[in-house]
């Protein structure tokens, strides 16, 4: 991923979201902590919404506060 900023480009590292929806138990503290990154879904199960507005330390921030941890955050 590029960025320009102020004239110059810069690389940002690319984050990939995933979730275990086996061991997630829908408890919603993600959707709470990133509501633009994450939706708990009709089967109580979290999705990630891929959605690049959201801000990264918010996913980062849910991803740590998830009960079970099914939240995997990878840099490409």
């Amino acid at each position: 991923m590029y960025r320009k900023l102020k004239g110059k480009e810069i690389t940002m590292k690319k984050k990939d979201v995933y979730i275990d929806r086996l061991h997630c138990k829908g408890c919603g503290a993600c959707e709470e902590m990133a509501p633009e990154a994450f939706k708990i879904d009709e089967s109580e199960k979290a999705d990630f919404l891929g959605d690049d507005s959201a801000p990264m330390d918010q996913i980062e921030m849910a991803a740590n506060m998830c009960p079970t941890k099914c939240i995997e955050i990878v840099e490409d």
